[in-house]
């Protein structure tokens, strides 16, 4: 059998990508289950994968069985199991050094910033196997606040706060532990999205955010540079300057930049659609994946 073990059920981008890649892997016919703390399924969005006791899974599981974690901090106790194992990369925090350093660990890559960091520590080739958004934050023609920005304070709530101080006309809503349709919804009704969480790895919420039509200004991050290209699909600067970078984008005269964002934002974030991730999982089964799964 094939496991997907995750540390807890939390409002957290890796919780959801993880339930997305089991969800995706079942659609292909493998028999694949979440083990979550406790068998809990998560509330803050939807799924219908199978999920399982994480204690139950880690104490009986054996060589017959695959265990794909995302979390380095899990390797020890996965690894001792003799089960089979596949990293699923989503960020690159040199934590996971010794996890990529195992020749006996399958590694599987996210993103283009994951390769790269796969193959400069150990030289190997990792299998791609891509990152999405859920489709419910495409942007469907929601009347937009054009004076109104979202932001999430969890992380950088300081930086945020000196910009409403500082550019005042704007209107500011924050995102706090909402569900994923309520943050969409935000989102949708939302002008601009100010991504304050400081080098972030991949970032999920700014690409959200692109998807639903909002103007992303973006402190400097590390592996969402793969999406945010300054002046081209958002802004990006120093926290000290995101106010005035701000400003400027929110000014009258900046009508036809702010156009020029949305639009190429909203296509960019088409490349992140679940139907695309879908694709390359396929092509990567093809090329040999499946064989590296359970298949009974």
């Amino acid at each position: 059998m094939n496991y997907y073990v995750l540390p807890g059920i939390g409002v957290y981008g890796g919780i959801k990508v993880g339930f997305q890649f089991a969800r995706l892997l079942g659609e292909m016919g493998l028999p694949v289950a979440v083990a979550t703390p406790r068998g809990m399924a998560p509330r803050w969005f939807g799924s219908n994968q199978p999920v399982v006791s994480r204690e139950e899974i880690i104490a009986k599981v054996n060589g017959n069985d695959t265990l794909i974690f995302s979390l380095p901090h899990d390797y020890p106790v996965l690894r001792a199991t003799g089960a089979r194992l596949v990293f699923h990369c989503q960020g690159t925090d040199p934590l996971i050094d010794p996890v990529l350093r195992d020749k006996d660990v399958i590694l599987l890559t996210c993103w283009s910033q994951a390769a790269r960091y796969v193959n400069a520590v150990t030289g190997r080739e990792s299998i791609e196997v891509g990152i999405s958004i859920s489709d419910v934050f495409f942007y469907d023609g929601t009347p937009k606040e054009e004076r109104q920005a979202a932001y999430m304070p969890r992380r950088g709530e300081a930086i945020a706060e000196a910009t409403m101080e500082r550019v005042a006309h704007l209107r500011y809503l924050p995102i706090r532990e909402s569900d994923e349709a309520s943050c969409a919804a935000i989102l949708k009704r939302c002008g601009y999205f100010l991504a304050t969480a400081e080098a972030e790895w991949f970032g999920l919420p700014a690409l959200e955010a692109m998807a639903a039509g909002c103007v992303v200004v973006s402190v400097p991050v590390l592996g969402g540079m793969e999406y945010l290209m300054d002046g081209d699909t958002a802004r990006i600067a120093a926290p000290v300057e995101l106010p005035t970078v701000l400003a400027g984008l929110s000014a009258d005269d900046a009508r036809g930049i702010r156009a020029m964002l949305r639009d190429k934002g909203v296509a960019m974030a088409g490349r992140y659609r679940i139907a695309a991730q879908r694709a390359k999982l396929r092509d990567a089964m093809q090329a040999g994946l499946r064989n590296v799964f359970s298949w009974n």
